[in-house]
């Protein structure tokens, strides 16, 4: 019985190593099979959800993004209203600046032929305000004139002040036919 137990032997110390290869190879399964469950359990929780998240991060930065440009060329659309109301709104302003010195000057004509005094002079000081103001209005290509113009009213508001009235009626009468020019360029420029 020696050979059979020798041979029991050699068989069992054969089978051995193949058993203890089995029980690793069940061990390295397990941890294999555990791993892709955690793996498994990982990109569900954590990256699937946020995978969503930047979905719909992405979908709205484009809304975002479309609402931004809609609203750029709204203001775009505004600023350029704006501009167009602010020229008429200038033109306006120098039409009726132009009016208030003509107004002023055709009440100091009024007042010279009614030998009035006080009331050349005021009119003369309200036609001279209203060219000043027309003078510093920005975007103004006629300042020339209008400088030539309050040179006339200076000049017809000094002879009114040294008591000799009829002598502003000639810087009087200039003022006006020029003012009156002048608001009829405007007139036409600005229907």
């Amino acid at each position: 019985m020696d050979e059979k137990e020798s041979i029991k032997t050699e068989a069992n110390s054969v089978f051995r190593p193949h058993r203890s290869m089995s029980g690793v190879l069940r061990w390295m399964l397990v941890v294999l099979l555990a791993f892709g469950l955690g793996a498994l359990l990982v990109a569900f929780t954590l990256y699937f959800p946020t995978r969503q998240k930047l979905d719909k991060a992405i979908t709205d930065l484009g809304t975002a993004n479309a609402s931004i440009t809609s609203q750029t060329d709204q203001i775009k659309t505004l600023q350029t209203g704006n501009e167009t109301l602010q020229k008429d709104l200038d033109a306006v302003s120098l039409q009726m600046y132009v009016l208030k010195a003509l107004s002023g000057v055709r009440g100091a004509s009024l007042a010279v032929v009614a030998n009035d005094y006080a009331g050349a002079r005021l009119s003369l000081i309200q036609a001279s305000e209203a060219l000043n103001t027309l003078s510093g209005l920005p975007d103004t290509s006629q300042k020339d004139v209008f400088t030539a113009m309050q040179q006339n009213a200076t000049q017809a508001l000094t002879d009114v002040q040294t008591s000799n009235l009829k002598s502003a009626q000639p810087e009087l009468d200039q003022l006006t036919k020029n003012l009156t020019q002048l608001e009829a360029n405007l007139s036409t420029n600005n229907p």
